[in-house]
């Protein structure tokens, strides 16, 4: 069974079809895995500011406000506090700050984990201890991959904490420890951290599963649009192809089968200028010649 039709116009339409509908799909699958691709890669660069948000915060309170806490508190006697864990806590600084700007980054989430930590909700997952034994053989500066939790996907982050000597005030002997620090966490053991050692790491996380559901809905949504509008593109084509050329060229056809069967009474329209408009001028001389003809021979 022969599929291509026989006649001009039809070979034309299945063509046209076909091309538009292949490049639709083309274009559209395109920019479907274009949309699923900027959403990879606006979360990537998302989760890395804050990234670098907590990593500069973190510097900060451990090499200037820290420092400067205890010159202030070693100056003023009169202060009882000996520890302001408001101002010298990078942990408890950089936690506060991130939930205050978490709004504008809706589904991240921070985890400021360690080893033998204080607050024993600190104390790494199976995940986090893996990407902090790879800060440690490897030296890596940051860390990201995807991670599956519970069956669900999110976009991880982190850099290493590497121990200084400040840290030891609060992470070494419970006898060097801070009042405020003994009295909120009453730990139970000295945690005897030690200088240079990375210790643990401070995570982001994004619900990747999310970003790419709603990149997927995105890219189908404009995947489609942009289907839809190439069946439209081909549609309005095969209609000015069938308005100015064949349906002319029909008439044409059905004019010449007129003057074959000896009618040639009914003169044929010519509407245009184009080329389809001199094949009629051309078909009303014949006419009107046979025509003449056919008078005299009367």
């Amino acid at each position: 069974m022969n599929l291509i039709p026989k006649s001009i116009k039809g070979k034309v339409f299945i063509f046209i079809g076909t091309v538009a509908t292949l490049s639709g799909l083309a274009v559209g699958v395109y920019t479907y895995n274009e949309e699923i691709e900027n959403a990879k890669t606006a979360s990537h660069e998302r989760v890395r500011l804050i990234l670098s948000f907590s990593k500069a915060i973190s510097e900060y309170v451990r090499e200037v406000l820290n420092p400067k806490m205890y010159e202030l508190l070693g100056k003023y006697t009169c202060i009882k506090e000996d520890f302001i864990l408001e101002a010298q806590s990078f942990a408890f600084v950089t936690a506060n700050i991130f939930h205050r700007v978490s709004g504008d980054f809706q589904g991240l989430r921070l985890r400021q984990v360690a080893f033998n930590p204080l607050n024993p909700q600190d104390t790494p997952t199976i995940i986090e201890r893996r990407i902090i034994k790879l800060f440690k053989e490897r030296n890596l500066k940051e860390y990201t991959e995807v991670v599956s939790i519970n069956n669900y996907r999110y976009l991880v982050s982190a850099f290493p904490v590497r121990v200084d000597k400040s840290c030891l005030r609060c992470h070494g002997k419970i006898k060097d420890m801070p009042k405020i620090i003994r009295n909120l966490y009453k730990p139970k053991q000295d945690l005897n951290w030690k200088v240079g050692d990375i210790q643990g790491g401070i995570f982001i996380y994004e619900p990747y599963e999310a970003t790419l559901l709603q990149a997927r809905l995105d890219g189908i949504l404009k995947g489609g649009f942009v289907f839809a509008l190439n069946i439209l593109i081909m549609g309005l084509v095969i209609f000015i192809l069938n308005r100015y050329v064949f349906r002319p060229i029909d008439i044409l056809k059905e004019h010449a089968e007129k003057i074959s069967k000896g009618e040639i009474d009914e003169k044929i329209p010519i509407k245009t200028e184009d080329e389809i408009g001199e094949l009629a001028k051309a078909f009303e001389r014949m006419r009107v010649s046979i025509k003449k003809v056919m008078d005299i021979l009367k």
